[in-house]
């Protein structure tokens, strides 16, 4: 393959275009807004060009471009036909017909190759042999198969034919394939088990009887062919032999917006909804994306991580149609070496992923650049959730130079509204452009455009690769309330994106549905899938609400119905939960699960998330006459509460031993929602998190005595184990110094919390970057009485056990909250000994309240009335983690009894001078008030330097944000 060095020297092919549009427009398009400024304005004369441009083969007149301004109902170039499977495999003269165009990668068979001339004829011979089955325009075709060559020829095959493909994975299971393909009423099913036996011959009978309109079922590998009274079943390999003798057949050009491919939605609003999208409109939005915003060429090998289940397979199967060859890959990722090394060992000049991927490279520690070569590829694409700065910085750091684009649409358009720009620069945590041609914007709730700020995700002008419509959708009245109800004449997207003046855009995520629980995107359909195996769950909704035990956090609640009969009780609660986790993952698990008579539903059908949301909120629901039952509005309300009340503990027999089992249950189950526990119950299994693992711990800590490591409760993670580590911790008394991560060198110490913990720290010492060993603290901040021990009491013992693993300096600090005002007190102490200190870190850490004036006082406390009047609950919540003093215990959660402990003990505290450098990582999410706690730091610590670092202050060291905070500390340690 051709190497970046020598790439062409002529410039880009958008060069090329831009000069072809200044010259029909007669003036300069010289920047990349200007040239998309251009392409919305003049839709005719830049979607005409683009398909003269393009080469691509089509008969008939393109004089109409398109038959009206209405997103909803214009049709792109009514007068041109065209063949998808013509368009990808033509003969081109720029590119050897004999080079590879295909090559499919197999986890445990050789790799097969198809030249552009041989994949042309193993598509004309499938052609052909499916022709003569009789298959055609109108014929609808399910094809079941991994992301490998056999399939590509088959969907191919029957694209030049004129039917229409549906494809899916096989591993998806027949309920999940039958909830899609009965929608498609397919004539034929394409079956490929070369990848595994995931569909055998029991999961075929059930198919074939839930598809009573298959007629044929042709089976692409080469193993038994399985039988069906009824329904003939022949293999494509016979079928192609025997038609080999007869005359080709002409692939016939069907209308622009012929349907070729069928595609299913998430379903993260509602059931998947069966998106019908034309040939031509696919073709010429590919091709665009490709040559202008990808500058993919001849010169490309183009791989991109995918299955047959997702918009992304038949993205870049359209890549052949600009004389880029494509790798194909059926096996599973096994670590972070496996993709890197398919994209050296192929040359892969493209190389398409997605943010989960390059965040296990990153958490591994696998540096591609040092491990394999990547001299061939010259761009990294991501898609399938937001992509976050910090991963553009692990790009360029762990794989070189070539730009990462981050490109976003969606199944709904088989194309992307962001992606990549060959002119434009890469910023960090955003899309370098819009896609040309679409006028693609962020409005608010009144649908007023918004620049620089975030919106709801529209598109204003009609483009070619808008759905042709919906399956079992005669009138139309599905697709237009999926789109165009909330903005009329207007493409609304359900993304929220913030759009800049430069045309740059950062898409949010889902507008409705999705939840982003602790840093994790679930759509509803992930969940209510799952929940078709309990028989006792009619039907499910897993909403967001804001966690009340925890302010600023969100937790999942899972409304269900119940079958006739069932009862929540807490074999079905608990059956629910594990069937989530097993099934799904972790991050599936609900903290809460509910029982609702019925779920909020529109008069069409459609699942109202918003107004679950809201009432498991307690938030007013807007428009309730819109619901079906405004009634089941009040009854979730009324569900909520009576679902969360505290777990009772079980009781207790005796002393002893059995008051401490039955204190650990109760904490156990509070923790997780739950109504009743068992000893074999496992933590993880149940859902559990690294985040409630911690709070379990600091609850077992706080209220039962007993100190228990999280890296112990990862090895014994059930209850009975956990019983088993409280009562030795009981007895036990725990290391004062801990050895969290070890290392060489002068060490780094952090000082526990203000529980007297480490845990919280264990995510981030662990991804800390530093070869440097880190010890913990572990201080007693209470007295034999459970009476708070002053800070100077606390800071003696610091310094003792600081001293008996380095007894002399520099010294290295770090602690957040009460464990930052030990470490700076500590830092004091040192200096006036005569000792040095390198570095002190305060992880957010408040100032005591006597240490600030009263015009800081009197500022808190107003911004605290002005904002709890706008915002209600949320903030209110939010004020109790900042302000000073009463306010901050009026506000307090119960679940923070200790704190307030804490605070009456610490709020007396004065702050010494200390005039070395301070590091203060500061919480982006804060009071805006005038009377900015720093100033009481910077009175002190006059060489303070602040970073800013994400999250609040109660959950700076969650997980979601553990990666850029570790990367902060990383970068200050000395």
């Amino acid at each position: 393959m051709t190497s970046i060095a020598d790439r062409r020297s002529t410039g880009t092919q958008l060069a090329a275009f831009r000069a072809a549009c200044e010259q029909l427009v007669g003036r300069p398009l010289a920047s990349p807004t200007e040239l998309h400024d251009f392409s919305v304005a003049e839709p005719e004369a830049f979607w005409r060009l683009l398909l003269e441009w393009s080469g691509l083969p089509w008969s008939g007149s393109a004089d109409t471009v398109r038959t009206g301004d209405d997103v909803e109902t214009a049709r792109f170039f009514p007068d041109v036909t065209l063949n998808y499977a013509e368009a990808l495999l033509a003969p081109l003269s720029w590119v050897d017909d004999d080079a590879p165009a295909l090559i499919s990668v197999h986890a445990s068979a050789p790799d097969q190759r198809w030249s552009r001339r041989q994949l042309r004829g193993a598509v004309t011979g499938a052609a052909d042999a499916l022709a003569g089955l009789g298959i055609g325009p109108g014929d609808r075709a399910a094809v079941i198969g991994p992301n490998d060559g056999a399939v590509t020829v088959a969907v191919l095959g029957l694209a030049a034919v004129g039917a229409t493909v549906s494809t899916s994975t096989p591993d998806m299971g027949t309920a999940t394939l039958l909830g899609r393909f009965t929608q498609v009423e397919p004539t034929t099913l394409v079956l490929d088990r070369s990848a595994g036996p995931a569909v055998g011959a029991a999961e075929l009978a059930v198919l074939l009887d839930g598809l009573p309109t298959v007629r044929r079922v042709v089976v692409l590998d080469d193993g038994p062919l399985p039988g069906h009274p009824g329904v003939p079943v022949d293999r494509l390999a016979d079928l192609v032999a025997r038609a080999a003798d007869g005359r080709h057949r002409d692939w016939p050009r069907l209308p622009f917006d012929h349907p070729l491919f069928v595609m299913f939605s998430s379903g993260t609003t509602g059931p998947p909804k069966a998106i019908v999208h034309g040939a031509g409109g696919t073709l010429l939005e590919h091709v665009k994306e490709h040559r202008l915003h990808g500058d993919l060429s001849s010169l490309d090998r183009m791989y991109f991580h995918t299955t047959t289940a997702w918009m992304m397979w038949n993205w870049q199967l359209s890549a052949l149609a600009v004389g880029a060859s494509v790798v194909l890959y059926d096996g599973p990722v096994q670590g972070p070496e496996a993709l890197w090394q398919l994209v050296a060992e192929h040359g892969v000049t493209v190389f398409g992923t997605s943010p989960a991927y390059l965040q296990l490279c990153e958490d591994a520690g696998w540096c591609p650049r040092d491990r394999v070569d990547l001299s061939a590829l010259r761009a990294v694409l991501s898609t399938g959730s937001v992509l976050h700065e910090w991963q553009f910085d692990w790009v360029a750091e762990a794989v070189g130079p070539q730009p990462l684009q981050s490109i976003s649409g969606g199944t709904d358009v088989i194309g992307c509204f962001v992606l990549g720009h060959p002119e434009a620069p890469v910023r960090r945590g955003r899309s370098q452009s819009l896609s040309l041609g679409l006028d693609v914007a962020a409005v608010d709730e009144r649908g007023d455009v918004v620049v620089g700020r975030t919106g709801e995700l529209v598109c204003r002008n009609p483009f070619p690769s808008r759905p042709v419509g919906f399956l079992a959708d005669p009138c139309g009245s599905r697709f237009h309330a999926a789109y165009f109800a909330d903005h009329p004449g207007v493409w609304t997207h359900g993304d929220l994106v913030d759009v800049a003046a430069d045309g740059s855009a950062r898409v949010h995520g889902r507008a409705d549905g999705v939840l982003n629980v602790d840093g994790v995107r679930i759509g509803p359909a992930e969940v209510v899938s799952v929940l078709r195996a309990v028989p006792e769950v009619a039907d499910a909704m897993p909403v967001e609400q804001r966690d009340p035990g925890h302010p600023g956090r969100t937790r999942m609640v899972l409304l269900v119905v119940l079958a006739p009969g069932a009862e929540l009780d807490a074999a079905l609660d608990r059956a629910v939960r594990r069937t989530l986790r097993r099934e799904a993952s972790a991050a599936h698990v609900p903290s809460l699960v509910i029982a609702v008579p019925s779920l909020p539903v529109t008069h069409n059908g459609k699942q109202s998330y918003r107004a679950a949301r809201d009432a498991v909120n307690g938030d007013p629901v807007p428009n309730l006459d819109a619901l079906r039952d405004p009634a089941c509005v009040a009854a979730i309300r009324a569900a909520v509460p009576a679902a969360d009340r505290p777990a009772a503990a079980p009781a207790a027999t005796a002393a002893g031993d059995d008051e401490l089992r039955a204190g650990v249950a109760r904490e156990w189950c509070a923790v997780l929602g739950l109504r009743t526990a068992e000893p074999h119950d496992d933590f993880t299994d149940l859902g559990g998190t690294s985040r409630q693992a911690v709070d379990l711990l600091r609850r077992l800590r706080t209220e039962l005595g007993a100190e228990v490591g999280i890296a112990e409760f990862a090895r014994q993670p059930t209850l009975g184990g956990l019983v088993r580590l409280a009562t030795a911790a009981r007895v036990a008394v725990p290391d004062v110094v801990e050895l969290m991560r070890p290392g060489t060198g002068r060490p780094v110490f952090v000082v526990a919390d203000a529980w007297g913990q480490l845990n919280s720290y264990a995510g981030l010492v662990g991804r800390l970057e530093t070869t440097r060993p880190v010890y913990g603290l572990r201080l007693a901040v209470t007295d034999d009485a459970g009476v708070r021990r002053p800070v100077a009491a606390v800071v003696d013992d610091a310094l003792a056990a600081i001293g008996e693993v380095q007894p002399q300096g520099p010294y290295s600090l770090l602690g957040y909250s009460f464990g930052g005002l030990v470490a700076y007190e500590a830092a004091v102490r040192f200096r006036a000994a005569g000792a040095e200190v390198s570095s002190v870190g305060l992880l957010d850490v408040l100032p005591p309240a006597v240490n600030l004036t009263p015009a800081e006082r009197r500022a808190h406390s107003w911004a605290g009335r002005v904002q709890t009047a706008r915002s209600g609950t949320k903030v209110r919540k939010a004020l109790a983690r900042h302000l000073p003093g009463g306010l901050r215990q009026r506000f307090a959660d119960p679940v923070q009894a200790m704190v307030r402990g804490l605070f009456a003990a610490v709020e007396d505290h004065e702050l010494s001078r200390y005039d070395g450098m301070v590091t203060y990582y500061q919480a982006r999410e804060r009071l805006p008030v005038v009377g900015n706690t720093l100033a009481a730091w910077l009175r002190v610590a006059p060489h303070l330097v602040i970073t800013e670092v994400p999250g609040d202050h109660w959950d700076l060291l969650a997980a979601e944000h553990l990666d850029e905070l570790a990367a902060r500390v990383s970068a200050t340690l000395r």
